[in-house]
């Protein structure tokens, strides 16, 4: 005779979600050191100080920086790409895609300080699969190259083109206050070296754009609001 739900053992489901609960915290923790340290030492003193954890807790969910930074990475990356992909991801035309994104990504680093110095820190080594950018981007220029809105040209280089550029952006919104049109300017020349014409590219980059608020539960919104705690402490 089946176990009647009322009397079911709830204690695996209240384990998980415990443990679930304790790897958000590490990893919200880490985001904000890695944004502070970058990635040249270790950092695994201070996310056990700043989570509050047990040297034993911590290392039951990660063992090394890497472990750490591909947790974060990873984390931050299927948050971006959600909110990103909610406005641009039903776009048909490639190009207008790739100018919508764009603007997105780079006002959603600008938005959250915490996202900028993160991405800043870590750099170069974020290029590749635990990128935002390499999410959808790859396909998108494929795209715009078969038909005909990219040069040829873009199918080999565009995304390392455009990588650079956009990490640069990240470099320059990170280390001070840039103009209010920055995103539009970066994401224009990013389309004209894509073979996008002057005339179109400035039209791609004047479309509507809505302003994203990450929802509670994001990693950027939590770990903006530790970010912002603690420089207000130190102020």
């Amino acid at each position: 005779m089946p176990a009647d739900p009322e009397f079911q053992d709830h204690r695996p489901r209240v384990a998980a979600e415990r443990r679930a609960r304790m790897r958000r915290r590490l990893i919200e923790s880490a985001m904000v050191v890695f944004a502070q340290r970058g990635i040249g030492s270790s950092v695994i003193p201070e996310v056990i100080a700043a989570a509050g954890v047990s040297q034993g807790s911590f290392y039951n969910y990660f063992r090394t920086n890497d472990d750490l930074l591909e947790a974060v990475s990873d984390v931050l990356s299927h948050d971006m790409v959600q909110m990103i992909e909610g406005v641009a991801g039903d776009i048909e035309d490639p190009a207008l895609r790739v100018a919508t994104a764009g603007r997105l990504y780079l006002h959603l680093v600008r938005t959250y300080p915490i996202v900028a110095q993160f991405l800043s820190g870590t750099g170069f080594s974020l290029v590749g699969k635990k990128s935002a950018i390499y999410e959808h981007l790859p396909a998108d220029i494929k795209e715009g190259v078969k038909r005909g809105t990219f040069d040829a040209d873009a199918a080999d280089i565009g995304l390392d083109m455009a990588t650079g550029a956009v990490l640069i952006a990240v470099q320059r919104i990170a280390n001070g206050r840039t103009a209010r049109d920055y995103p539009e300017r970066i994401v224009r020349v990013v389309l004209k070296a894509l073979g996008v014409p002057a005339a179109s590219a400035a039209k791609l980059i004047a479309a509507p754009l809505p302003k994203l608020v990450a929802p509670p539960e994001s990693l950027l919104k939590a770990a903006q609001q530790k970010f912002a705690a603690l420089a207000e402490a130190s102020s």
